[in-house]
């Protein structure tokens, strides 16, 4: 994979309102699934005699975290018909394991928590509301560097604005940087090579 950048590649991918109806599925809501970088609250809750899982965040924390934070779901490469559709097309092409993330940002003022940093899966984000600019810069070979929060003065290889529907390719342990230039929501599909797959028939009736 190199790096690179598409315009128009994936138009309506997810929409605002589709993920408005997956935040409100309480069973989703884990607190394995919800992830939010350096959210440093401790908070308690009480379930309903009806809950099978303790650990599914209540529905005004949810919104709270979300409007005050930039957040992400993992594990919902199967949360759509078309998220699961590329998700197999990506594995097939890449011969990987591939997920969805879903990240979200509702004030653009707030600071990426991971700042510059690398991965160590290829990603390729497409953009699904708002827009965000996103810098790449070209490999890291040296892996003792931390992973995030890096500091890079050299210019990057690539420096865009994505619009809903664009697509960048993010191959791993090359440094980018997401920064939300407005509202917005993206999709980043992380492809763990030579992984299990899960299945990716979908269920009509």
């Amino acid at each position: 994979m190199q790096p690179k950048f598409k315009k128009d590649y994936y138009p309506n991918l997810l929409t605002w309102k589709e993920f408005v109806m997956l935040i409100n599925i309480r069973p989703l809501m884990t607190c394995d699934r919800f992830v939010v970088p350096n959210y440093k609250k401790d908070h308690k809750w009480n379930n309903s005699a009806w809950s099978l899982d303790k650990n599914c965040i209540p529905p005004l924390l949810v919104k709270e975290i979300i409007q005050n934070n930039i957040s992400y779901l993992t594990d919902m490469s199967r949360c759509s018909r078309n998220v699961n559709d590329l998700a197999k097309k990506l594995e097939e092409e890449y011969n990987g394991s591939a997920d969805a993330h879903i990240y979200t940002c509702l004030n653009p003022s707030l600071i990426h928590p991971f700042g510059i940093h690398y991965d160590n899966n290829h990603n390729i984000i497409v953009q699904c509301e708002g827009e965000t600019n996103f810098k790449v810069w070209d490999i890291i070979k040296d892996r003792n560097i931390p992973p995030s929060n890096m500091s890079i003065t050299d210019n990057p290889l690539l420096d865009v604005d994505m619009k809903p529907g664009d697509a960048i390719w993010i191959p791993k342990y090359y440094p980018h940087l997401a920064t939300s230039n407005t509202v917005r929501m993206s999709v980043s599909f992380p492809i763990m090579c030579n992984a299990d797959r899960q299945p990716r028939e979908w269920i009509e009736l």
